[in-house]
């Protein structure tokens, strides 16, 4: 309960309130021109719930805004925090990019130190950022790189996985750990997978078959199976059925319902053998070339699991794609189709679309009310597919 009273907190107006106690350590004061806005918001649903803001202000003796950005978490960070008491919420706070539980990430987001590890001028450009946990920065330049900050442990194993990977020719080549918590890596050949939807139909010849996307995950090395194994969305149905109703309440009956319906589903269908898997195998971390899937970046997951979760994985992804930019993912769901039928003579139908609804569950909090909804109705489609395919399975084999 007091998560859900801190996200609604943390997304209202109020925030303002809480902002300027971190800034100024006196409730009673109200800054010159103060202005915010929030930028992302992260709620690990029974976790914590962590938020990162724009804002603007006049320092005193000052007639210039002043911009900073300002992280607020309800995780119990003991150092490099103000803790915050706003009504009966406790809440901690920070400068960013001085998160406290990534360290390195104030000298990721310095051009001059980055320009340092690489050995040459930079633009750097956040890609992704977790508060707390993770974050992805592009530098651009002659030596174009990609920097990832995650917390120590995870770094070390995300560096083991991406060594593994790139001696079996799929991933680019690790540069270096510059520095605790850092992974230093090289940048892709060619264009991601979401770049080749983008050009279809204008240039099919750009777009990787779905035999092609499968021969990547069949290259991974056998060695794959001695890492540690990561939970799918499928195994997480509960979690993510949490978030999904924490972002849309009224329909939190309904969501369980349907979590319900589909981790009962997928308990009574057939799955596949544990394999080596990618565990994030989507568009936007697939690589192709002159129409052919070739790489695989953010390895983090990499470890054994089932193909149904990888392929469910990509077709989840890019089921939400033409709500998300209807202009720019034109003929995707042709595109969507034609990857199911051929992903289905590889693992059971039934499973596959079981997982797929439950990929996109996992994709319903975090964003606006309307994508939510929309993605709710779409997770309900692909249990309702899968249903089908159950039925479709018993009629063909009635004994």
């Amino acid at each position: 309960m007091t998560i859900d009273k801190a996200r609604t907190l943390i997304t209202s107006p109020a925030a303002g309130e809480v902002l300027q106690l971190a800034l100024t350590g006196d409730p009673n004061v109200q800054l010159p021109g103060f202005e915010f806005e929030l930028d992302r918001v992260h709620h690990r649903p029974g976790a914590d719930v962590s938020a990162i803001f724009r804002v603007w202000y006049r320092p005193p003796d000052s007639d210039q805004l002043s911009e900073e950005w300002l992280g607020l978490t309800t995780a119990p960070v003991e150092h490099g925090v103000t803790t915050l008491i706003h009504n009966d919420l406790m809440l901690r706070a920070w400068r960013h990019p001085a998160d406290p539980r990534l360290p390195a990430l104030s000298a990721a987001c310095d051009a001059d130190v980055v320009a340092g590890w690489l050995g040459a001028p930079v633009q750097l450009e956040m890609l992704a950022y977790r508060p707390l946990r993770r974050a992805v920065l592009a530098a651009r330049g002659e030596r174009p790189a990609f920097i990832k900050v995650l917390r120590h442990d995870k770094a070390d194993a995300l560096a083991q996985r991406q060594h593994l990977l790139h001696a079996a020719d799929l991933t680019p080549a690790v540069l270096g750990r510059p520095a605790p918590g850092v992974v230093l890596s090289a940048a892709a050949s060619g264009s991601s997978l979401a770049h080749a939807l983008v050009a279809w139909p204008d240039d099919p010849s750009q777009l990787p078959s779905p035999r092609s996307l499968a021969g990547l995950l069949d290259r991974l090395p056998a060695e794959v199976l001695t890492l540690a194994k990561r939970d799918s969305w499928s195994d997480r149905i509960d979690f993510h059925a949490a978030g999904a109703a924490a972002a849309l309440p009224d329909q939190a009956d309904e969501i369980r319902a349907l979590a319900a319906d589909l981790t009962g589903l997928l308990a009574a269908v057939p799955a596949g053998p544990v394999v080596p898997t990618h565990g994030d195998f989507y568009e936007a971390n697939i690589f192709t070339l002159d129409g052919e899937a070739t790489a695989v970046i953010d390895v983090d997951s990499v470890g054994p699991g089932r193909r149904d979760d990888d392929l469910a994985c990509l077709l989840g992804h890019v089921a939400v794609l033409p709500n998300l930019s209807p202009e720019h993912y034109q003929g995707v769901a042709e595109v969507l189709e034609t990857w199911r039928a051929e992903f289905e003579t590889l693992v059971h139908p039934a499973s596959l679309r079981g997982r797929t609804a439950a990929v996109i569950l996992s994709l319903v909090s975090g964003t606006d009310t309307p994508t939510a909804l929309a993605r709710l109705d779409l997770a309900r489609a692909w249990l309702v597919r899968a249903r089908q395919a159950v039925a479709t399975s018993h009629s063909a084999h009635p004994g």
